[in-house]
């Protein structure tokens, strides 16, 4: 065993690499697919729902959250 493989006691410790990753991901994915119908919606000609601001709002939200939680304070 090296001397780089134990983290030194002094040391704070270290966070976890993809902090916030399980909100992005949906809440990119919901935006994503609610532009899609939105812009499909729009080309065939027919009207929108205003139910598609919910999953709009929702998907904002996590990803507003997910990236939130990936800031450092000091």
């Amino acid at each position: 065993m090296e001397w780089s493989d134990e983290r030194p006691t002094w040391l704070p410790p270290i966070p976890p690499p993809h902090r916030g990753r399980a909100r992005i991901v949906p809440g990119i994915l919901l935006v994503t697919a609610v532009m899609i119908v939105v812009l499909v919606t729009a080309f065939v000609g027919g009207t929108i729902s205003m139910y598609l601001w919910w999953p709009l709002a929702g998907g904002l939200l996590l990803l507003g959250s997910g990236l939130l939680s990936r800031r450092r304070l000091p």
